[in-house]
């Protein structure tokens, strides 16, 4: 179970965050800048989440943190992350299996986006 994930991008580094940002815009999250220029990305209902928890259905709430670093080889790195406790705090056992399956689809899907743009040249799972 990943806590982060570094996706390593070629090519213009603008071209490659506007690929992120609409992969996770297609993906149903609303996407906002963090004053580090990366992007905080949420989907599902707050609401709902306290509410119901883990419960909540496809309305349950995930947040995703997306930094943006530049390796010594030039390549743009995509780290998105997730708060672990997070998910288990708002909805329990369910919650947090939740946030991780959602994070893994997240994950999945940029880098498949990413591939068809041939900007994707590898990734890294942190625990």
């Amino acid at each position: 179970m990943a806590s982060a994930t570094d996706l390593f991008l070629s090519g213009d580094h603008e071209h490659a965050k506007q690929l992120v940002h609409s992969g996770l815009i297609a993906q149903g999250f609303e996407v906002s800048l963090t004053p580090a220029r990366g992007f905080h990305a949420r989907r599902g209902s707050q609401a709902l989440t306290v509410l119901f928890g883990g419960l909540a259905g496809s309305r349950f709430q995930v947040t995703f943190l997306i930094e943006f670093m530049v390796t010594e080889q030039g390549l743009l790195v995509a780290r998105i992350s997730r708060n672990m406790t997070g998910g288990a705090l708002k909805g329990g056992a369910i919650g947090a299996v939740k946030t991780s399956n959602a994070f893994d689809e997240t994950v999945a899907r940029l880098q498949e986006t990413l591939m068809r743009d041939g900007a994707f040249v590898s990734r890294l799972d942190h625990q």
